[in-house]
């Protein structure tokens, strides 16, 4: 695996590349973005590159040390993970302070095989004793030492040590790009495009999509999406997305909003004329066909701009009831 093999995130990349390639790699990275966004695996093949037998400037992923990092088995590349608890299968919450006590004691020592040592971690699972006891190895690190700290948001990360590292943001994927990845996988045209557009920005949760449900979930993002289009299915929408638990609201909205996104996608283009061939959801097409029957040409902008905004206020944290509540008042005009 070589940093082509990522998905998305070709400036970060690009970034990394041209470290190797000059030799310039920093001691200390935080690599932050949302899930699914390939920072594991960025940090994974950064190691692989940084002892790579073949090449500098990338992993050629070929080599017994590329092969040994990407099986979790070369005695110079540590992933600190969520250990076990002791009276059962479960894993523990957190990255706790003894794990990183051992992990001063290895960061100082010379690689056993490799040109450096590589460590990397979640740094938002890490204990606040942790957080603390690895100031002073980011500090000074060894100079033959290479650190990662992985997070979904850089404020749950100590300023501290925040600042003792250079920071790469990676952006979620765009459906394009997961897209493209579950069809070199072998998914087809349109169940990659409709998976792609439920993972909201994440592959991981593309990857692990079950076709069956995601269909389901998308005839019901339909259904509603249509009648809030013509004026009609408000109390039935409100009833599904307020007063459950905040997380799954708001996990169950994104979703929703995404497909509301396509959809609306769809129906500007069908509105302005546009090419059918560029449906997001072409098994749709006489649906969306009738509905655009019933709208006037400015309805599909409309109906763009209040999902737009939707997901802009879901961004900022506000409250799910009242996003969802706004949302359906702007659909129906």
């Amino acid at each position: 695996m070589g940093f082509d093999d990522i998905v998305g995130n070709a400036s970060a990349k690009a970034t990394l590349r041209r470290a190797l390639g000059g030799r310039r790699v920093p001691q200390a990275l935080l690599f932050v973005g949302p899930p699914g966004s390939g920072k594991r695996k960025t940090a994974v093949v950064l190691a692989q590159a940084l002892n790579c037998l073949e090449r500098t400037d990338d992993a050629c992923g070929a080599c017994d040390s590329c092969r040994a990092v990407e099986a979790a088995r070369h005695p110079d590349v540590l992933e600190i993970v969520l250990e076990k608890r002791k009276s059962s299968e479960e894993l523990k919450t957190e990255l706790s302070i003894d794990q990183f006590r051992d992990f001063k004691q290895l960061a100082y020592l010379k690689p056993m095989s490799g040109r450096r040592r590589v460590f990397f971690w979640k740094a938002d699972l890490m204990s606040d004793d942790a957080r603390h006891s690895i100031l002073k190895v980011l500090e000074e690190p060894p100079s033959s030492t290479t650190l990662i700290l992985l997070s979904e948001n850089a404020e749950l990360v100590l300023p501290t040590v925040r600042s003792r590292c250079q920071t790469l943001v990676f952006a979620p994927l765009t459906a394009k790009d997961i897209e493209n990845a579950l069809r070199r996988g072998g998914l087809d045209e349109d169940r990659a495009r409709t998976v792609a557009h439920l993972a909201r920005g994440n592959l991981e949760r593309a990857l692990e999509a079950d076709w069956d449900e995601a269909e389901k979930r998308r005839a019901q993002a339909w259904l509603s999406f249509s009648a809030l289009a013509l004026g009609g299915g408000v109390a039935e929408f409100l009833r599904r997305f307020v007063g459950g638990r905040r997380k799954d609201v708001e996990d169950d909205l994104a979703e929703e909003l995404g497909l509301f996104r396509a959809f609306a996608r769809d129906v500007v283009l069908l509105l302005e004329g546009g090419d059918e061939g560029r449906l997001l959801n072409p098994d749709y097409r006489p649906g969306l066909k009738d509905l655009v029957s019933k709208l006037d040409p400015r309805s599909g902008l409309r109906l763009a701009a209040a999902i737009d905004l939707a997901f802009v206020g879901l961004g900022r944290d506000l409250n799910a009831g009242l996003l969802v509540s706004a949302l359906a008042a702007r659909m129906i005009g």
